[in-house]
């Protein structure tokens, strides 16, 4: 009977183990971003690594979208208030392959909630024991909120899964990058985490910028509105009282006179 109940306990630590462990990651993800094309056309290259010595099936698995732009009022943007929305996908196209090369096509699909879209694909194909796969996915999606100088945008990441390095890069030939938070072009992400990679384009030629270069605008213009009223006010009392200066020194000629 105590033989029976320690073999009943080794097997159900056995099994705790293997389902806390990690037994896979992804190695790469790479996001490309192409900022020109209207829709923008994005891609992602991930690299799933399998942990253990035992062959995987990844099954079906999904990535979470999200479009976030900043709140206006009228043409003006709020600064800090972001409108969060889910993201509308299309051309939507999936494949995977074993050794890079060799693509196979996948079967992918787009849910939409309210505030945030789910991008799933399925791989029903095992991933050999310490082995690679390789996953493919594009498709077009406007993710880039129109202002009148600058355009900004928000790629979130975030996965079940460690991810060793994550890379963001944006293609552009029309526009000038003026800021980047968190700064950088390789990250880690731990799993059951979530990163936003927040950008701004330009159509001016500028330099990096320390935030947003819609807030530097809007804040010299505000600034550049407030100079021009208050020199306003200030022409106009002088106006005025070299107005009654005058009145005050007509009244005293005319008492004198009397």
């Amino acid at each position: 009977m105590l033989k029976k109940l320690l073999i009943i306990i080794f097997f159900m630590l056995f099994a705790f183990q293997v389902h806390s462990m990690d037994v896979m990651k992804i190695s790469n993800y790479t996001v490309n971003v192409d900022v020109d094309k209207n829709p923008q056309h994005i891609t992602y290259n991930i690299t799933l690594q399998n942990m253990v010595n035992y062959p995987l099936v990844p099954g079906i698995s999904e990535f979470r979208l999200q479009k976030q732009e900043p709140e206006k009022l009228w043409i003006i943007p709020i600064p800090f208030n972001k409108e969060v929305k889910p993201l509308k996908v299309e051309n939507l196209k999936g494949y995977y392959s074993f050794d890079g090369v060799h693509r196979l096509p996948m079967k992918t699909y787009v849910e939409y909630y309210n505030n945030y879209s789910i991008i799933k694909y399925e791989i029903w194909e095992p991933i050999e024991r310490r082995g690679n796969l390789s996953i493919f996915i594009e498709y077009d999606a406007n993710i880039l909120d129109e202002g009148i100088l600058f355009k900004t945008l928000s790629i979130p990441v975030g996965c079940s899964m460690d991810i060793d390095h994550l890379q963001v890069r944006f293609n552009t030939k029309d526009y000038s990058q003026t800021y980047q938070n968190p700064p950088g072009d390789n990250f880690k992400v731990p799993k059951n985490s979530l990163i936003i990679i927040n950008s701004e384009f330009s159509i001016i030629s500028l330099p990096t910028l320390p935030t947003y270069g819609y807030i530097i605008f809007w804040l010299i213009i505000f600034t550049l509105l407030l100079i021009i009223l208050v020199y306003g006010e200030i022409k106009s009392f002088g106006k005025e009282k070299k107005s009654n200066d005058k009145k005050e020194d007509g009244s005293e000629n005319n008492n004198n006179n009397s």
